[in-house]
């Protein structure tokens, strides 16, 4: 919220009119007093004092804030209420004076009025009943001046009173005022209000709650418990019937709160302790009802209602615990193992024909090392050369060797065979069977095959050609 200026533009006539015709009352009779309000006098002599509200209508009283003289603050007669006024019948009697103003002075300034305060201006006013509302604070508005105005007052620095004066022979003549004392740092251009000193009032009681030494025999409530449960059943008689209370234990000497219950015509209801109260030790439930005292107090009372004594039991254990260890250990192999046969013989084929398919024979890929980095099985083959004299020095390109992947027997989680087969006499060599990190074949290892195939080129000279395939187990 923003507080306008809403007040500044009164004229100071109507001011004088308005207070003029207000009704008589004894001077200082009504300076606001009581416990959080200022003591008359405050420190520096002044009746009371007033509260000062920052732009946004908070309360700006934290000791030690900085203002500076261009930043709007205002005054009001009570801490929580920003529009309380500043009554002037509250410090002279109606008739006695004609102005009211804003200023600052030294404390050996304060009697001289407009002639003698350093700066000051008219304070604003509600013209329904000639009270001060919102009357504004800003130092830098204070345009009317003596002996160097605002200006020499930031520059000196050092302690000054600033307030509301009701006067008289224009000016010249206070007839009362009400101010604050402010401290300048002359250095920063700034500027704090001292604290005031408030009076105190009696100390309320603090809350009177059930203690345990309340509990004592006869007991006014019958409890009951069943082994194993947690739920305590509570008759706490006719006199709490249909009544809605809270209710707590002392276990150990510790107070814990149990919830609220809801008891029937009979007086009887049931709360759960589950976590709250502990098998085996004897406690005390009672049931209480909350007071709240008279406003303004915000503390609330306890009225015990009643109580009785109980012990959860078990019977029966609901869990154990054991401590397990076990270690995992590896061998550490990490090897492929050649089929059975190292021969495979691919067959007869015509030229430019393909072979059926011709298994390889099993294989098997062992990954029981430490650290499980992953692997690949690669395929690469040496070209094809004459064995006869029909076709000796002759060569064919290794490229005429196709191959597909296969599995024997079932291989474990993360080990997976390239689904994608090199087709004889195309494509490159390349992986056949691949693991994938943090996967292993076990010591037991993974098996595995693959169906080889030729096409013989169709220049191709006749005879017998000799090649070797060659799998390599590789790491990632």
């Amino acid at each position: 919220m923003n507080i306008s200026k809403k007040w500044r533009a009164a004229a100071a006539g109507a001011l004088a009119l308005a207070l003029v015709g207000g009704g008589a009352s004894a001077a200082n009779a009504a300076i606001p007093s009581g416990p959080g309000f200022p003591v008359n006098p405050q420190p520096n002599g002044s009746p009371g004092a007033f509260f000062i509200f920052d732009e946004n209508a908070q309360l700006a009283e934290q000791e030690g804030r900085v203002f500076d003289r261009t930043q709007y603050i205002f005054g009001a007669m009570d801490p929580v209420d920003y529009l309380a006024e500043v009554k002037p019948t509250d410090y002279t009697a109606a008739g006695t004076y004609d102005h009211a103003y804003v200023f600052i002075a030294k404390p050996s300034e304060m009697n001289g009025g407009t002639g003698s305060w350093r700066a000051y201006n008219d304070s604003g006013f509600n013209p329904a009943t000639g009270n001060l509302l919102t009357p504004a604070l800003t130092l830098g508005d204070l345009a009317l001046a003596n002996n160097g105005g605002i200006d020499s007052v930031f520059t000196e620095g050092g302690e000054w009173n600033v307030g509301f004066a009701f006067t008289t022979n224009n000016g010249v003549t206070p007839v009362a005022s009400v101010y604050r004392t402010v401290t300048i740092d002359a250095a920063t251009d700034t500027y704090t209000y001292q604290p005031l000193v408030l009076e105190t009032g009696p100390v309320e009681p603090a809350a009177d709650l059930v203690v345990e030494s309340e509990l004592v025999a006869p007991e006014t409530a019958t409890l009951t418990t069943t082994p194993d449960s947690t739920v305590v059943g509570i008759d706490a008689g006719a006199a709490n019937a249909n009544k809605t209370l809270d209710v707590a234990a002392f276990q150990g000497g510790a107070r814990v709160e149990l919830g609220t219950v809801v008891f029937d015509a009979a007086g009887v209801g049931s709360v759960d302790v589950a976590g709250k109260v502990t098998a085996g030790s004897a406690a005390k439930l009672f049931a209480y009802e909350k007071v709240a005292r008279p406003a303004p107090s915000t503390i609330v009372d306890e009225t015990l209602s009643a109580w009785g004594s109980f012990t959860l039991t078990e019977t029966q254990a609901k869990s154990f615990t054991s401590n397990l260890t076990t270690t995992v250990t590896a061998s550490n192999i990490f090897k492929i193992v050649a089929p059975a046969n190292p021969n495979v013989d691919l067959g007869p084929v015509r030229r430019n024909q393909t072979t059926a398919p011709v298994k390889l024979g099993q294989f098997s890929v062992i990954d029981d090392r430490d650290v499980l980095s992953g692997w690949d099985v690669n395929v690469s083959a040496s070209d094809f050369t004459g064995q006869e004299a029909t076709n000796a020095g002759h060569v064919i390109p290794a490229v005429q060797l196709g191959y597909a992947g296969l599995a024997a027997g079932g291989i474990q989680d993360g080990v997976t065979v390239n689904p994608l087969a090199k087709v004889a006499g195309e494509g490159v060599f390349g992986s056949l069977v691949s693991g994938a990190p943090n996967s292993s074949t076990t010591e037991a290892g993974a098996n595995f095959d693959a169906d080889l195939t030729f096409k013989a080129p169709i220049d191709a000279k006749k005879g017998v050609y000799n090649s070797t395939v060659t799998l390599t187990l590789v790491s990632k």
